[in-house]
């Protein structure tokens, strides 16, 4: 079977007529109808039955035109897809970012150069956007953490001090220690959260516990907490917004950095929405790391 012939049929039962689908087709009606004979003659089965008041599928022929509809449609998204990735001047890119904070100057620059790419950011903490990012729910993944699998292909796009974070209020020192810290209440994010991870694993490595915490999902929600007096967060200076409640704190014998990468699946790194978002960021000192 030549998909010129599968092609023609589909068109004739899709437009009821030889005639209609020869115009779909730009073809002359002796063309399609001599390509549907020729796959009728094949396979020894009737397709269509011709009537004066033009055509209809049989059995056989409502059973392969199912099949014929998801192979057309199939093979028309995949043309949009390619063609939109081509011209970058329609299509749709989705970031996961945990803090879209650290990538929103790159998604301004990106608009302005291609505005026909409508952009939906999604938010959540790094375990949950490297799940979606293996889902292909979304294209590009932005994170504290960059994953060892080859899978992935990566690039830095910021290094940031931790901090803790107080209400302006609080009598606290410029400085804390961890081992202060960690009997003040603190308001931690939710498991997942590398800034947490990193907090706690630092003081596990001391023999430190956290006294009083209370736990919130969102660094929105965990400003908010602490601009309320319900204890002290460690986040990255790089994801605070100005806030005239709030004050950071220096902490003083712990020097922890939080790394946001650019994140996509190495497969998909060709496409040229994705990998146009990429050459938009600027490289920083370690580069592009495929991983």
């Amino acid at each position: 079977m030549r998909h010129a012939q599968l092609k023609a049929f589909h068109a004739v039962a899709v437009h009821c007529g030889f005639s209609r689908a020869a115009e779909r087709l730009a073809l002359t009606q002796p063309a399609v109808s001599d390509h549907v004979r020729k796959l009728e003659e094949m396979y020894g089965v009737q397709l269509f039955n011709r009537t004066p008041k033009g055509v209809e599928l049989t059995e056989i022929g409502r059973k392969l035109f199912t099949i014929s509809e998801r192979q057309f449609e199939a093979e028309s998204e995949a043309l949009e897809l390619l063609s939109r990735a081509r011209t970058l001047e329609e299509g749709q890119l989705t970031i996961g970012a945990d803090a879209a904070s650290h990538v929103l100057p790159q998604v301004a620059r990106y608009r302005a150069r291609h505005p026909g790419i409508a952009i939906r950011m999604v938010s959540g903490n790094s375990a949950d956007l490297l799940d979606q990012l293996d889902a292909f729910t979304i294209d590009i993944a932005v994170t504290a953490e960059r994953p060892s699998s080859e899978a992935i292909q990566s690039r830095l796009l910021r290094r940031d001090r931790l901090v803790a974070v107080t209400r302006r209020e609080e009598k606290l020192p410029r400085a804390l220690t961890l081992e202060k810290l960690s009997n003040l209440p603190l308001v931690l994010r939710e498991d997942g959260s590398v800034t947490r991870r990193l907090l706690l694993d630092e003081f596990r490595a001391r023999g430190l516990k956290a006294q009083s915490a209370i736990e919130i999902e969102s660094r929105e929600a965990v400003r908010e907490a602490v601009a309320q007096g319900l204890g002290v967060a460690v986040m990255s200076e790089g994801e605070l917004a100005p806030d005239a409640r709030l004050n950071t704190v220096k902490i003083a014998d712990w020097e922890a950095e939080m790394a946001e990468w650019l994140l996509c699946l190495k497969a998909r790194a060709g496409l040229h929405v994705i990998r146009s978002f990429f050459d938009e960021s600027p490289a920083q000192a370690s580069g592009v790391h495929n991983t």
